[in-house]
């Protein structure tokens, strides 16, 4: 089978075959990226997809093409729910939590048995909170550490950044404009560690602390504490849904 996590700035897939990583890709949406994912399926045996997605329409539409093209039916988008496989949504609209975001949440309840803070560092930064009896608290967005704050804007273009929910940063957010953290004051090196420090404290214990995303060994390296890197925690989680 087909694994996609289709993010802000990259397609990445895996090819799965009996249990097994067989194969991996990975291409930025520049030029005739669905051609380079066709190209790359075209060698493999996979007779199912399944695949989760943050693309906006236009580039949604050029993916379901392609793999409608390959897999005819064979498709599978996992998308966020209000519950699944023992974890329950913290949004108070459990769809608008990002589905990457979904993804590694039910990745990290596979991986760890305690509180969790989940950390995806790419091209924004997303800080979610998990308890041990599965219940997400919710998180933020930030601007990735190579990111402006006009390009970040461009990512949610989507979301009112006059939102009078994006100014409250007291806890974490259950909203897409709650979690929105974007600081003309200060640096993501600066707000991501701050944010770390002070909602580790709204759990009873240690949290563990896992990390993806292309930027993970820097997020590593800022903060003052252990942490796992966890590269393919999206695609553990779709494999996860896959499986259950």
């Amino acid at each position: 089978m087909i694994l996609l996590d289709c993010g802000n700035s990259q397609v990445k897939a895996q090819f799965h075959d009996s249990g097994r990583l067989g194969a991996s890709f990975s291409c930025s949406y520049i030029g005739d990226w669905c051609a380079q994912l066709r190209h790359w399926m075209q060698g493999l045996t996979a007779r199912q997809c399944f695949f989760s997605s943050v693309l906006d329409s236009a580039r949604q539409a050029q993916l379901d093409a392609c793999l409608a093209r390959q897999f005819d039916t064979a498709v599978t988008r996992f998308t966020s729910q209000a519950q699944a496989l023992g974890i329950t949504n913290g949004y108070l609209e459990p769809a608008r939590l990002g589905d990457d975001r979904w993804m590694a949440l039910l990745a990290a309840a596979g991986i760890v048995d305690g509180d969790c803070l989940v950390i995806d560092a790419g091209s924004a930064i997303t800080l979610d909170l998990l308890r041990a009896d599965g219940r997400h608290l919710g998180g933020t967005i930030l601007p990735g550490f190579n990111t402006s704050n006009d390009d970040f804007k461009r990512i949610f273009s989507h979301i009112d950044f006059d939102h009078a929910a994006i100014a409250q940063k007291d806890s974490p957010g259950c909203s897409t404009e709650a979690a929105i953290h974007i600081d003309y004051d200060h640096h993501s090196t600066e707000t991501l560690p701050a944010l770390v420090n002070r909602w580790t404290e709204i759990f009873t214990g240690e949290a563990d602390v896992l990390l993806a995303g292309g930027d993970a060994f820097r997020v590593q390296r800022l903060l003052e504490r252990r942490a796992r890197i966890v590269p393919d925690l999206v695609f553990r989680g779709i494999l996860r849904l896959a499986w259950a």
